[in-house]
Protein backbone atom coordinates (compact mmCIF):
# COMPACT_ATOMS: atom_id res chain seq x y z
CA UNK A 1 0.00 0.00 0.00
CA UNK A 2 1.40 3.36 -1.04
CA UNK A 3 1.24 5.86 1.80
CA UNK A 4 0.00 9.35 0.95
CA UNK A 5 -0.71 12.23 3.27
CA UNK A 6 -4.40 12.18 2.21
CA UNK A 7 -4.72 8.85 4.01
CA UNK A 8 -4.74 10.77 7.30
CA UNK A 9 -8.26 11.95 6.45
CA UNK A 10 -9.52 8.37 6.76
CA UNK A 11 -8.43 8.17 10.41
CA UNK A 12 -10.81 9.74 12.97
CA UNK A 13 -7.87 10.63 15.22
CA UNK A 14 -6.48 12.91 12.50
CA UNK A 15 -9.76 13.95 10.88
CA UNK A 16 -9.51 17.63 11.85
CA UNK A 17 -5.88 18.26 10.98
CA UNK A 18 -4.85 21.26 8.94
CA UNK A 19 -2.84 20.47 5.77
CA UNK A 20 0.42 21.67 7.32
CA UNK A 21 -0.24 19.57 10.43
CA UNK A 22 -0.87 16.48 8.30
CA UNK A 23 2.38 17.10 6.47
CA UNK A 24 4.28 17.45 9.74
CA UNK A 25 3.01 14.11 11.06
CA UNK A 26 3.41 12.51 7.64
CA UNK A 27 7.12 13.33 7.59
CA UNK A 28 7.59 11.59 10.92
CA UNK A 29 5.52 8.49 10.17
CA UNK A 30 5.81 5.34 8.13
CA UNK A 31 3.48 2.61 6.98
CA UNK A 32 4.17 -0.84 8.31
CA UNK A 33 3.03 -4.08 6.71
CA UNK A 34 2.54 -6.94 9.17
CA UNK A 35 1.68 -10.34 7.72
CA UNK A 36 -0.99 -12.58 9.18
CA UNK A 37 0.18 -14.35 12.35
CA UNK A 38 3.13 -12.01 12.94
CA UNK A 39 3.57 -9.98 16.13
CA UNK A 40 3.61 -6.20 16.07
CA UNK A 41 4.95 -6.29 19.60
CA UNK A 42 5.06 -8.70 22.51
CA UNK A 43 4.60 -8.44 26.25
CA UNK A 44 7.86 -7.10 27.66
CA UNK A 45 9.04 -5.40 24.47
CA UNK A 46 10.16 -1.78 24.76
CA UNK A 47 7.43 0.68 23.72
CA UNK A 48 8.93 2.32 20.65
CA UNK A 49 5.99 3.29 18.43
CA UNK A 50 2.38 4.44 18.38
CA UNK A 51 0.20 2.50 15.92
CA UNK A 52 -3.02 3.20 14.04
CA UNK A 53 -4.55 0.58 11.77
CA UNK A 54 -5.36 1.41 8.17
CA UNK A 55 -6.36 -2.09 7.13
CA UNK A 56 -6.74 -5.50 8.78
CA UNK A 57 -7.39 -6.86 12.28
CA UNK A 58 -5.06 -7.10 15.28
CA UNK A 59 -5.55 -9.33 18.33
CA UNK A 60 -4.58 -7.81 21.68
CA UNK A 61 -3.98 -10.50 24.27
CA UNK A 62 -2.09 -11.75 27.29
CA UNK A 63 -0.86 -15.25 27.91
CA UNK A 64 -1.63 -17.02 31.19
CA UNK A 65 1.06 -19.03 33.02
CA UNK A 66 -0.50 -22.25 31.71
CA UNK A 67 -0.27 -21.06 28.12
CA UNK A 68 -3.84 -19.90 27.49
CA UNK A 69 -4.42 -16.72 25.50
CA UNK A 70 -6.75 -14.15 27.05
CA UNK A 71 -7.86 -11.76 24.34
CA UNK A 72 -8.69 -8.30 25.64
CA UNK A 73 -9.58 -6.68 22.32
CA UNK A 74 -9.79 -7.06 18.56
CA UNK A 75 -8.65 -3.91 16.78
CA UNK A 76 -9.73 -3.04 13.23
CA UNK A 77 -9.21 -0.24 10.69
CA UNK A 78 -9.02 3.29 12.22
CA UNK A 79 -8.32 1.92 15.73
CA UNK A 80 -5.14 2.90 17.56
CA UNK A 81 -3.37 0.03 19.27
CA UNK A 82 -1.71 1.69 22.21
CA UNK A 83 -3.16 5.12 22.98
CA UNK A 84 -2.53 4.59 26.68
CA UNK A 85 1.22 4.41 26.06
CA UNK A 86 1.22 8.08 25.07
CA UNK A 87 0.26 9.28 28.53
CA UNK A 88 1.26 6.58 31.01
CA UNK A 89 4.84 6.35 29.70
CA UNK A 90 5.02 2.67 30.55
CA UNK A 91 8.47 1.63 29.23
CA UNK A 92 7.40 -1.91 28.25
CA UNK A 93 4.38 -3.33 26.47
CA UNK A 94 2.09 -5.16 28.89
CA UNK A 95 0.18 -7.03 26.17
CA UNK A 96 0.84 -8.85 22.90
CA UNK A 97 -0.38 -7.56 19.53
CA UNK A 98 -0.64 -10.06 16.67
CA UNK A 99 -1.97 -9.63 13.14
CA UNK A 100 -5.07 -11.75 12.51
CA UNK A 101 -4.79 -11.12 8.77
CA UNK A 102 -2.45 -8.97 6.70
CA UNK A 103 -2.35 -5.59 8.42
CA UNK A 104 -1.25 -2.13 7.30
CA UNK A 105 -0.56 0.35 10.08
CA UNK A 106 0.64 3.87 10.56
CA UNK A 107 3.70 3.77 12.81
CA UNK A 108 4.93 6.87 14.63
CA UNK A 109 7.84 6.92 17.11
CA UNK A 110 6.33 7.14 20.59
CA UNK A 111 8.94 9.67 21.75
CA UNK A 112 7.94 11.97 18.88
CA UNK A 113 4.26 11.52 19.68
CA UNK A 114 4.78 12.40 23.35
CA UNK A 115 6.77 15.49 22.38
CA UNK A 116 4.49 16.93 19.69
CA UNK A 117 0.94 15.58 19.94
CA UNK A 118 -0.04 18.10 22.60
CA UNK A 119 0.41 20.76 19.90
CA UNK A 120 -2.54 19.27 18.02
CA UNK A 121 -5.50 19.87 20.33
CA UNK A 122 -7.98 18.05 18.08
CA UNK A 123 -5.79 14.96 17.98
CA UNK A 124 -5.56 14.90 21.77
CA UNK A 125 -9.35 15.28 22.07
CA UNK A 126 -9.98 12.53 19.53
CA UNK A 127 -7.64 10.18 21.36
CA UNK A 128 -9.43 10.90 24.63
CA UNK A 129 -12.78 10.16 22.99
CA UNK A 130 -11.42 6.87 21.65
CA UNK A 131 -10.07 5.83 25.05
CA UNK A 132 -13.35 6.82 26.72
CA UNK A 133 -15.28 4.60 24.29
CA UNK A 134 -13.02 1.66 25.07
CA UNK A 135 -13.49 2.19 28.79
CA UNK A 136 -17.26 2.35 28.26
CA UNK A 137 -17.17 -0.89 26.27
CA UNK A 138 -15.11 -2.53 28.99
CA UNK A 139 -17.77 -1.59 31.54
CA UNK A 140 -20.48 -3.09 29.34
CA UNK A 141 -18.51 -6.31 28.93
CA UNK A 142 -17.97 -6.53 32.68
CA UNK A 143 -21.72 -6.22 33.21
CA UNK A 144 -22.40 -8.89 30.58
CA UNK A 145 -19.91 -11.28 32.14
CA UNK A 146 -21.66 -11.03 35.50
CA UNK A 147 -25.31 -10.94 34.41
CA UNK A 148 -25.58 -12.90 31.14
CA UNK A 149 -24.97 -16.49 30.14
CA UNK A 150 -22.28 -17.55 27.68
CA UNK A 151 -24.92 -18.06 24.98
CA UNK A 152 -26.33 -14.57 25.54
CA UNK A 153 -22.85 -13.08 25.36
CA UNK A 154 -22.16 -14.92 22.10
CA UNK A 155 -25.43 -13.64 20.63
CA UNK A 156 -24.53 -10.10 21.68
CA UNK A 157 -21.02 -10.32 20.26
CA UNK A 158 -22.18 -11.69 16.91
CA UNK A 159 -24.55 -8.76 16.55
CA UNK A 160 -21.78 -6.29 17.37
CA UNK A 161 -19.52 -7.96 14.79
CA UNK A 162 -22.24 -7.74 12.17
CA UNK A 163 -22.69 -4.01 12.66
CA UNK A 164 -19.00 -3.26 13.19
CA UNK A 165 -18.06 -4.83 9.85
CA UNK A 166 -21.26 -3.64 8.14
CA UNK A 167 -22.24 -7.20 7.24
CA UNK A 168 -25.62 -8.28 5.89
CA UNK A 169 -27.39 -9.71 8.98
CA UNK A 170 -29.22 -12.23 6.81
CA UNK A 171 -25.96 -13.94 5.84
CA UNK A 172 -22.35 -13.16 6.73
CA UNK A 173 -19.07 -14.94 7.34
CA UNK A 174 -17.27 -14.70 10.66
CA UNK A 175 -14.32 -12.29 10.23
CA UNK A 176 -12.05 -14.51 12.31
CA UNK A 177 -11.93 -17.99 13.81
CA UNK A 178 -14.28 -19.38 16.45
CA UNK A 179 -11.24 -20.04 18.63
CA UNK A 180 -10.35 -16.35 18.54
CA UNK A 181 -13.93 -15.28 19.25
CA UNK A 182 -14.06 -17.65 22.23
CA UNK A 183 -10.82 -16.16 23.52
CA UNK A 184 -12.23 -12.65 23.07
CA UNK A 185 -15.30 -13.62 25.12
CA UNK A 186 -13.11 -15.28 27.77
CA UNK A 187 -14.77 -18.67 27.39
CA UNK A 188 -13.49 -22.10 26.42
CA UNK A 189 -14.00 -23.27 22.84
CA UNK A 190 -16.23 -26.10 24.11
CA UNK A 191 -18.42 -23.52 25.88
CA UNK A 192 -18.57 -21.49 22.68
CA UNK A 193 -19.68 -24.57 20.73
CA UNK A 194 -22.47 -25.26 23.23
CA UNK A 195 -23.52 -21.60 23.04
CA UNK A 196 -23.80 -21.86 19.25
CA UNK A 197 -26.21 -24.79 19.62
CA UNK A 198 -28.23 -22.82 22.16
CA UNK A 199 -28.63 -19.65 20.13
CA UNK A 200 -29.99 -21.60 17.17
CA UNK A 201 -33.18 -21.75 19.22
CA UNK A 202 -33.10 -17.97 19.62
CA UNK A 203 -32.98 -16.73 16.05
CA UNK A 204 -29.29 -17.07 15.13
CA UNK A 205 -28.29 -19.83 12.72
CA UNK A 206 -24.61 -20.77 12.39
CA UNK A 207 -23.26 -23.27 9.88
CA UNK A 208 -19.48 -23.52 9.86
CA UNK A 209 -18.38 -19.88 9.65
CA UNK A 210 -21.67 -18.70 8.13
CA UNK A 211 -24.05 -16.69 10.34
CA UNK A 212 -27.66 -15.66 9.73
CA UNK A 213 -29.97 -13.63 11.96
CA UNK A 214 -33.33 -15.21 11.14
CA UNK A 215 -35.50 -13.79 13.91
CA UNK A 216 -34.38 -10.47 15.37
CA UNK A 217 -37.28 -10.30 17.82
CA UNK A 218 -36.25 -13.61 19.39
CA UNK A 219 -32.61 -12.47 19.49
CA UNK A 220 -33.60 -9.26 21.27
CA UNK A 221 -35.68 -11.11 23.85
CA UNK A 222 -32.89 -13.61 24.44
CA UNK A 223 -29.90 -11.27 24.64
CA UNK A 224 -30.44 -7.56 24.10
CA UNK A 225 -33.28 -7.16 26.60
CA UNK A 226 -31.05 -8.63 29.29
CA UNK A 227 -28.64 -5.70 28.91
CA UNK A 228 -29.26 -2.47 30.82
CA UNK A 229 -27.65 -0.43 28.03
CA UNK A 230 -29.39 -1.94 25.00
CA UNK A 231 -31.31 1.25 24.17
CA UNK A 232 -27.99 3.03 23.67
CA UNK A 233 -26.28 0.13 21.89
CA UNK A 234 -25.30 0.79 18.27
CA UNK A 235 -25.77 -2.86 17.32
CA UNK A 236 -29.23 -3.05 18.90
CA UNK A 237 -30.35 0.18 17.26
CA UNK A 238 -28.94 -0.76 13.85
CA UNK A 239 -30.46 -4.24 13.76
CA UNK A 240 -33.74 -3.54 15.54
CA UNK A 241 -34.56 0.04 14.64
CA UNK A 242 -33.11 0.63 11.15
CA UNK A 243 -35.53 3.47 10.48
CA UNK A 244 -33.78 5.73 13.03
CA UNK A 245 -30.16 5.00 12.13
CA UNK A 246 -28.14 8.15 11.53
CA UNK A 247 -26.40 7.56 8.21
CA UNK A 248 -24.15 10.60 8.46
Amino acid sequence: MFFKVDMFKTLPVFSNLKPEESQFIFKNSRLRNCKSGKFLFMHGDIVENFYIIFQGTVQIFRETPDGHEMTSDMMIATDSLNSNDITNKQPLHIVNARAVDDVFLLEIPIAWVRKYFHNFSDVSKNLMVEMAKRLHNAHIEAEHQSTMTAAQNVACYLQRLCVLYEFNPKNFTLPYSKTLIASRLHIELETFSRAIKRIKQEGIMISGTNVSFVNQKKINNFSCHKCSLSEDCTAYISLSKPHIIDKT
